[in-house]
C-alpha cells in the first residue's frame, strides 16, 4: 500500500496491516508532518506480518519495508514511516533527443590561451616602455602614469652625433621695455611695451613671456604671462609685444620680463 504525504508529497510503501484496525496517526520522515491515515479499504489485500523471502519480494518494495519490526503495528498512537521512498532509476537520454552534447575540454587549448595572454601583455608593456618619449609627447596625460610607476625621470634618448640644442637666450633676446600709465575708462592701467629679437641664423618659435612686478626689496608682488604679437620670428626680426595691468599695486617699483619657459 502506498501513502502520500499531504505536505511534501513524498510517497511511502507500507504494509496495510500497520493501519488496522481503526487507522493510525503517521509522520512523514522527510518533512515531519503528522496526519491520520484511515484504515485500508476492504479490497486491499492485507499481508500478515512475516518475513518475506528474498526471492518473493516485489520489485517496488525495499528491504526496509519487509522487516518484521517495520511491518508490525504497535500500540502507540503514531509511528514514523519505516520505508524510504523508492529509488528512481535514471531515465536514459534517447539518441534522438535534442539535448546539446557536452564537449570535452582539452587542457592543451586552455594552456595555449594563457600563454597567448601572457605574451600579449608582455608586448604591450614593452611597447609602453620603448616608446615612452613618443607617448608622453603625443599624450601628455600619460606622464602621470609613467610617474606613478617611477618612470618619470627617464630622459629622452637622442643621437649623440647631433649637436646639443642652443640655449634660448642665445637665440632670442628681449629688448628694452617701455613702461607707462594710462587712464582707460576711468581705470588706471600700467602699460608695458617691448620686443623680442631673433638673434639666431634660423627661424625661431617665440615662447610666452612672463611679467613680474617687484617691490623695493625686489620681491614679486604680481605675475602674469602673455604672448607676443607673432609666434614666429625670422633671423634678426624684432617682434613687438604689449600688455597692461589695471589698477597696479601701489608698492610696485620695478618690472621684470623673461621667457615663461625659464
Amino acid at each position: 500500500m502506498i501513502l502520500t504525504c499531504p505536505e511534501c508529497k513524498s510517497r511511502y510503501v507500507v504494509n496495510p496491516s500497520a493501519l488496522l484496525p481503526h487507522g493510525r496517526t503517521v509522520k512523514c520522515v522527510k518533512c515531519k508532518h503528522n496526519w491520520f491515515e484511515k484504515k485500508p479499504k476492504e479490497d486491499v489485500e492485507i499481508i500478515p506480518p512475516q518475513k518475506i523471502e528474498e526471492d518473493e519480494r516485489p520489485d517496488n518494495t525495499t528491504k526496509a519495508a519487509k522487516t518484521p519490526k517495520n511491518d508490525t503495528a504497535d500500540d502507540s498512537d503514531d509511528f514514523d514511516f519505516p520505508i524510504s521512498k523508492p529509488t528512481k532509476r535514471k531515465r536514459p537520454v534517447a539518441k534522438t533527443s535534442n539535448l546539446p552534447a557536452l564537449q570535452n575540454q582539452k587542457y592543451g587549448s586552455s594552456k595555449a590561451g594563457w600563454i597567448s595572454l601572457v605574451v600579449f601583455i608582455t608586448v604591450i608593456i614593452s611597447l609602453f616602455l620603448i616608446f615612452q618619449n613618443f607617448i608622453s609627447t603625443n599624450m601628455p596625460a600619460s606622464k602621470r602614469l609613467y610617474a606613478a610607476v617611477g618612470l618619470d625621470n627617464i630622459q629622452s634618448t637622442h643621437n649623440p652625433d647631433e649637436p646639443p640644442e642652443t640655449p634660448l637666450e642665445e637665440r632670442l633676446k628681449i629688448g628694452p621695455l617701455e613702461i607707462s600709465r594710462a587712464n582707460i575708462r576711468n581705470v588706471d592701467n600700467l602699460i608695458i611695451k617691448g620686443y623680442v629679437e631673433n638673434i639666431s641664423d634660423g627661424n625661431q618659435t617665440l615662447p610666452e613671456l612672463k611679467i613680474t612686478l617687484l617691490d623695493e626689496q625686489r620681491r614679486a608682488i604680481r605675475e602674469w604671462t602673455f604672448k607676443a604679437k607673432k609666434s614666429q620670428a625670422t633671423p634678426e626680426e624684432q617682434v613687438t609685444f604689449e600688455t597692461s595691468l589695471p589698477n597696479p599695486p601701489a608698492t610696485a617699483r620695478d618690472v621684470s620680463v623673461i621667457f615663461a619657459t625659464n
